[in-house]
């Protein structure tokens, strides 16, 4: 298993992964299946490759052309901060550390790219997985708030926070 930085030319696999995930999701994302699924190709592609953003991909290296098993990105929706966004793991790769590997290399990316003072991570309520694993890499929590995930349903989303720079 291995994570690198996704390319424009990743688009594809980017885009087949993240409608899985919002597809089998939704009451854990903003966003939903159908609000994506017509996206033109060239969004998918430029999501990949802006200056304030990236994505990553989890790859398995012992399938044949190195499947993308999971995925996570940074963007910045505010001034020197940026966010942790769209944290996915096909389930039957799940529970074997490997979000670990795409948190870290989310984190070190924000760090080297000198563009962040913070990074922010939210998940909604009850989910554990997702908390452990922000916890795990120092993130503290700073919140709640009401929210309307991506099938519709409200809940609360939980906010945490982790200073890279003082």
């Amino acid at each position: 298993m291995f994570v690198r930085k996704l390319k424009k030319n990743d688009w594809q696999a980017y885009k087949a992964l993240r409608l899985e995930a919002l597809r089998l999701h939704a009451d854990k994302y903003g966003s939903s299946y159908e609000e994506n699924v017509g996206r033109a190709d060239s969004e998918w592609q430029d999501a990949l490759c802006g200056p304030m953003q990236a994505f990553f991909g989890l790859f398995d290296e012992s399938v044949d052309g190195d499947v993308m098993v999971g995925s996570g990105g940074v963007f910045t929706p505010e001034d020197r901060t940026g966010a942790l966004i769209g944290g996915y793991i096909r389930e039957e790769y799940r529970g074997k550390g490997y979000s670990r590997l795409i948190y870290a290399a989310r984190i070190q990316w924000a760090k080297e790219s000198g563009l962040f003072d913070r990074l922010l991570i939210g998940h909604r309520k009850g989910n554990e997985a997702s908390r452990r694993a922000n916890q795990a890499f120092g993130f503290q929590f700073i919140g709640e708030r009401e929210y309307i995930f991506g099938d519709g349903s409200k809940g609360i989303d939980m906010q945490y926070e982790l200073r890279i720079r003082q």
